[in-house]
């Protein structure tokens, strides 16, 4: 029934509100302020993640490609306008056999990212706050910057995607621990927003875990890489509860469970296994997808996934349904059964 839902999300995507009013929601819907394409292109990415998965129909997979980048001039026929839609770019890389010739389309997303560069040599999350990075760049752009570096031969954006990583490390983490906070100010130095929000947990761990797995093994930052992953899976050990869930403010008792980071986390700790072979790591993953299992409806979706967020500390308190979480636990579930076999 997982699997059926995360196809179905092919052809009818559930709306990720940007609001957390459930009445009067006409004016919302009038201003644009109920949904929006940004947050659906990497619900969408999740989709594909699930996908590449599960026994999707390669015909829908191409379908859905086909809606995105044209078939004849292989360029995206509404290119994405923010450096979310990396990740979606990402995905179809990774549906695809023939990656060479959807080169113009994964030339535009290039661009795109290239034109959101600082001064420094990392990338901006939005044109209109240059000087802040968010912790969800790296989950957006890292995979797909490795992905492009290695497959067209340009070195120079596996090292930016490094830079990306590094960078936030050195100013965005919790003194001692991989924990990032929501922001950071680029030129005050200065963390903005709260550590320990699940999800910007979670971008971290797809941009580190993805990019990881891209690289090829005599890549020199491959290592540096398996170091950050059990580091942060070390980390993140604590704050998983006894259900195997995590709430959306790690470690906050109060705080409501979040099905998003559950199964990040679960990609995290499954990565860390891979890595180490501590049985700590596939114990913790198996216990996330146990707590996935007690969040799904009867009809196949998972639940209680934390909705968008509205900016620097403010965060959804409406949980529902994500296509994102959908796919990745698809994928998440049949990594750890290759364990069990």
């Amino acid at each position: 029934m997982i699997c059926k839902q995360n196809q179905n999300y092919f052809k009818e995507k559930p709306t990720v509100k940007l609001t957390d009013n459930d009445r009067y929601i006409i004016l919302d819907l009038l201003k644009g302020h109920y949904r929006n394409s940004t947050i659906q292109s990497w619900q969408e990415a999740g989709t594909l993640y699930g996908a590449l998965s599960s026994n999707v129909p390669p015909d829908t997979v191409k379908e859905f490609i086909e809606s995105k980048i044209d078939p004849d001039t292989r360029k995206w026929k509404q290119v994405p306008s923010h450096v979310d839609g990396a990740l979606l770019a990402y995905t179809i890389a990774k549906s695809v056999e023939d990656k060479e010739s959807l080169k113009p389309a994964f030339d535009e997303i290039i661009q795109l990212i290239e034109n959101c560069e600082g001064s420094e040599g990392t990338i901006f999350y939005r044109d209109f706050i240059p000087d802040i990075r968010f912790v969800d760049t790296i989950g957006f752009i890292c995979p797909f910057l490795t992905f492009y570096a290695q497959t067209f031969d340009a070195p120079k954006y596996k090292k930016l995607a490094m830079e990306q990583i590094r960078s936030y490390m050195g100013f965005g983490f919790l003194n001692g621990q991989n924990i990032p906070v929501h922001a950071y100010d680029l030129k005050k130095e200065m963390p903005l927003g709260v550590y320990g929000w699940g999800r910007g947990l979670g971008w971290f761990i797809i941009g580190v875990v993805e990019m990881y797995n891209e690289l090829h093994d005599n890549s020199p930052e491959k290592k540096e890489l398996e170091t950050i992953i059990l580091k942060t899976a070390n980390d993140t050990l604590p704050y998983q509860k006894q259900d195997g869930g995590f709430n959306a403010m790690m470690g906050v008792e109060s705080s409501r469970h979040d099905s998003s980071i559950t199964c990040l986390a679960g990609l995290l700790f499954h990565s860390a296994y891979t890595i180490s072979k501590e049985e700590k790591f596939i114990s913790a993953a198996k216990n996330c997808i146990a707590s996935l299992m007690k969040s799904t409806r009867r009809n196949g979706e998972i639940d209680f996934c934390q909705g968008d967020t509205k900016g620097i500390g403010l965060y959804a308190k409406t949980f529902d349904i994500m296509p994102f979480v959908q796919g990745l636990t698809i994928r998440l579930a049949k990594e750890i059964h290759k364990e069990i076999l």
